[in-house]
C-alpha cells in the first residue's frame, strides 16, 4: 500500500469520525445520546437510519457472497430495502405516538414487566450478533490494509474508531457521520461498479468470465461446476442457495428491521411524523442499489481471482491452480479490488469508506443495546439513574471490547449469516409482541406473549441444529404467532 493510499484512508476516517465527535456538542443528556432529544431534522435522520443500514453486510459482505453465489446475493440489501418500506408505511406513526424510548416499554405496558426483562435480554443477544458479524469485518478489514497488524492490534484500532464515532455524539454523531459517509459510499460503489464493468468488458462479459475460468480450469471440479446450466443454476439464479435459504434471508431481514430497537430511536429523535417517515422510506431507495453495485465487485473478482484456501485444495488434490492472482480469503473481495484496480488516492479514500461503513453499521445497533440496558434493564438501579449518559457511554465500549475479543476467535466467511442470524433472533423475540402490543393490547394474555419470547428463539435454534428444511426464521415466528394467539 502506498502513502497516498494511507493519506486517502487516513482523509476520510478524520472526516467521518470527526463529524461524530463534533456532533456530540448536541448531546446535553440521555435524551439527547439515544434519541437526539427529538430535535433532529430529516437528514439528520436519513444519516442516522440508513447510515446504519449500510454497513459490512451491505457492502463487504455482499460483495463476497456474490464471489461464492452471484446475484443471489442481493437478497440482503432487497430485503432491507422492504424493511424500511414497511417499518416507515406501518409502523412508524405507531411507535412515534406510544409514548415510550423502546420496543420493549411498549411490550411491557401491555404484557407485564417481566416480558419487558425477557425481551430484553434475548434481544441484546441478538443484536449482539450483528455487532459481532461488523467486528469481524472491522478487524479482517483493518488487517488486509495492513497485513503487519496482528489481530489484536486490530481490534484495539476498531475499537477505538468505533467509539470516536458514536460514544461522543451518540444519535446525534450517526445522523451527521451517516451523511457524510452515505454520500462517501454511493461514490465509492458507484465507481467500483463502473470499473469491474469496464474491465470486464460489459454486463454479460462480466458473469462471462466467472464461467470462463470454471470451465477452463481445474476450479470448476473443486467448486462442482461442470457445464453451463451448473453455472447458470449457481452464478444467474436468485435463489443458488435454495428457496428457504435465500427468502427465508430476505424475510429475516424485514422482520429483523422491525424488530431492532436502534431503529425506533432514530424514528423517535425525528422532530416531526413525515421527518420520521420520510427518512425511513429513503432507505427503501438508497439500500439496494449499494448492494446490486458490490455483486458485480465480487463477480469481477471471482473471474479474475482464486482465494488461498482454494490453492491449497486444488493442490492437495494434484490439480493444477489457475495462474491468476491470489487473494486471502473472501472477505478480502472488495478491499483487494480497491487495492489492486484503482489508483492509489483514490483507492485509499474508497477504503477508507469501507472502513467508515462497518464502523458506522456497528455503531447504530450498539446504540440499540446502550438503550435496552439502560431503559429496560438497570433502570431501577440508583447509579443508572443518575449517570444515565456515562452508564449509556459505557455500555457502548464495554460491549465493544466484548464483541472483539469474540471476533478473533469467529470465522470471518461468516460474516453476512451472522446478519441473518442477528435478525432472526430479533424478529422471533420482538416481531409478533411488538405488533399485539401496537394494535392489539391486552386482548393478547402476557403469559403467552412471555412463553412466546421464550419458545420462538428456542424454535429457530432447534431448526437450525436439526438442519429442518424450513428456515428458522419461518419456524420461529409461527411459534411467536401460535403463542401469542392461543
Amino acid at each position: 500500500m502506498t502513502g497516498l493510499t494511507g493519506a486517502g484512508i487516513i482523509l476520510v476516517v478524520i472526516l467521518v469520525t470527526g463529524a461524530g465527535m463534533l456532533a456530540g456538542r448536541q448531546v446535553k443528556d440521555n435524551s439527547d445520546f439515544l434519541t437526539g432529544g427529538g430535535r433532529a431534522g430529516k437528514f439528520i435522520t436519513t444519516g442516522a437510519i440508513v447510515g446504519t443500514l449500510i454497513g459490512s453486510q451491505s457492502t463487504v459482505g455482499t460483495a463476497q457472497l456474490a464471489f461464492n453465489y452471484g446475484i443471489s446475493a442481493c437478497w440482503f440489501t432487497v430485503g432491507t430495502g422492504l424493511g424500511c418500506l414497511v417499518l416507515g408505511l406501518v409502523y412508524s406513526d405507531k411507535l412515534r405516538h406510544s409514548g415510550c424510548v423502546t420496543q420493549f416499554q411498549i411490550i411491557s405496558r401491555s404484557y407485564g414487566a417481566l416480558t419487558e426483562k425477557a425481551g430484553a435480554i434475548l434481544c441484546t443477544t441478538g443484536t449482539f450478533v450483528s455487532i459481532l458479524a461488523q467486528n469481524i469485518a472491522c478487524i479482517g478489514f483493518i488487517m488486509t490494509l495492513y497485513p503487519n497488524i496482528n489481530a489484536l492490534e486490530a481490534s484495539l484500532i476498531s475499537i477505538i474508531l468505533m467509539c470516536l464515532y458514536i460514544v461522543l455524539g451518540g444519535t446525534w454523531g450517526a445522523g451527521l457521520g451517516g451523511i457524510v459517509k452515505l454520500t462517501l459510499v454511493y461514490i465509492t460503489c458507484s465507481l467500483c461498479c463502473v470499473i469491474a464493468i469496464f474491465n470486464s468488458g460489459g454486463v454479460l462479459e462480466t458473469f462471462s468470465g466467472v464461467e470462463n475460468l470454471f470451465m477452463t480450469s481445474e476450479l470448476g471440479r473443486v467448486q462442482k461446476i461442470f457445464s453451463h446450466d451448473d453455472f447458470i443454476s449457481r452464478y444467474m439464479n436468485l435463489t443458488a442457495r435454495g428457496v428457504f435459504k435465500d427468502l427465508g434471508s430476505c424475510a429475516a431481514l424485514i422482520l429483523g428491521i422491525l424488530s431492532t430497537q436502534t431503529y425506533m430511536q432514530f424514528i423517535l429523535s425525528a422532530k416531526g411524523d413525515s421527518e420520521a417517515k420520510s427518512s425511513v422510506l429513503w432507505g427503501l431507495i438508497m439500500v439496494p442499489p449499494v448492494g446490486f453495485a458490490c455483486i458485480f465487485v465480487g463477480l469481477f473478482m471471482r473471474a479474475n481471482y482464486i482465494t488461498l484456501a482454494e490453492v491449497n485444495e486444488l493442490a492437495s488434490l494434484g490439480l493444477n491452480v489457475p495462474d491468476i492472482p491470489v487473494i486471502a480469503g473472501t472477505i478480502q473481495v472488495f478491499p483487494a479490488f480497491i487495492i489492486n484496480h484503482v489508483s492509489p488516492l483514490l483507492g485509499g479514500i474508497m477504503l477508507g469508506t469501507l472502513l467508515v461503513t462497518v464502523i458506522g453499521g456497528s455503531s447504530g445497533l450498539l446504540l440499540g443495546i446502550s438503550a435496552i440496558i439502560t431503559e429496560d434493564l438497570l433502570q431501577a438501579v440508583n447509579f443508572v439513574k443518575t449517570h444515565k449518559l456515562l452508564f449509556s457511554r459505557l455500555i457502548i465500549i464495554l460491549t465493544l471490547i466484548i464483541a472483539s475479543v469474540i471476533a478473533n476467535i469467529f470465522p470471518a466467511k461468516a460474516i453476512n449469516d451472522l446478519g441473518v442470524i442477528s435478525m432472526t433472533l430479533r424478529a422471533s423475540v420482538v416481531f409478533m409482541p411488538l405488533t399485539c402490543a401496537l394494535w392489539l393490547g391486552k386482548r393478547v394474555k402476557g403469559r403467552s406473549v412471555l412463553i412466546s419470547m421464550i419458545m420462538s428463539p428456542l424454535a429457530a435454534i432447534i431448526g437450525s441444529v436439526m438442519n429442518l428444511p424450513v428456515e428458522p426464521l419461518f419456524t420461529a415466528v409461527s411459534v411467536s404467532i401460535v403463542c401469542c394467539l392461543m
